[in-house]
């Protein structure tokens, strides 16, 4: 029984750790863009969760809360302003190290915004909005 279940753990294990890797997106070197960070913003928000039950007629639960950040990034290029944002519902997940009205390298890939920081390290941000700069037009001189 021993050696069954520890047969089960190594392929739940193995099978894990391939699907992790055919979940990991590869970004074409031709998809990255650079534009530039024109403004970062962080919100706070709580998450709680918890159960209620009965027993015996009386009600007995359990409740539990905390609280994470959602960092919001505005990208602007020649064309169009891409907003994003990055939620950091685990502890010790970090930001990018990056620079607001500095160079930013990033890609968009369906409804995802890659962005690298300044280490050339990859994150994975949720688009939330893209906006086509209109070109302002000034009136005719007469």
């Amino acid at each position: 029984m021993r050696k069954l279940l520890t047969g089960l753990a190594m392929i739940a294990a193995l099978t894990w750790a391939l699907s992790a890797t055919v979940r990991a997106e590869k970004i074409p070197a031709d998809a990255w863009q650079t534009g530039t960070l024109k403004d970062t913003s962080e919100s706070w928000h709580s998450r709680s969760a918890g159960s209620i039950h009965s027993y015996q007629g009386n009600l007995h639960g359990a409740m539990a809360s905390r609280e994470y950040p959602i960092v919001h990034y505005i990208v602007e290029t020649d064309q169009y302003i891409y907003e994003a944002d990055l939620v950091l519902r685990r502890k010790g997940k970090e930001q990018p190290a990056v620079t607001v009205n500095g160079p930013i390298k990033f890609a968009v890939v369906k409804s995802d915004l890659y962005v690298q920081d300044e280490q050339k390290k990859e994150f994975k941000l949720v688009s939330l909005k893209k906006t086509l700069k209109t070109a302002v037009l000034e009136p005719a001189k007469q």
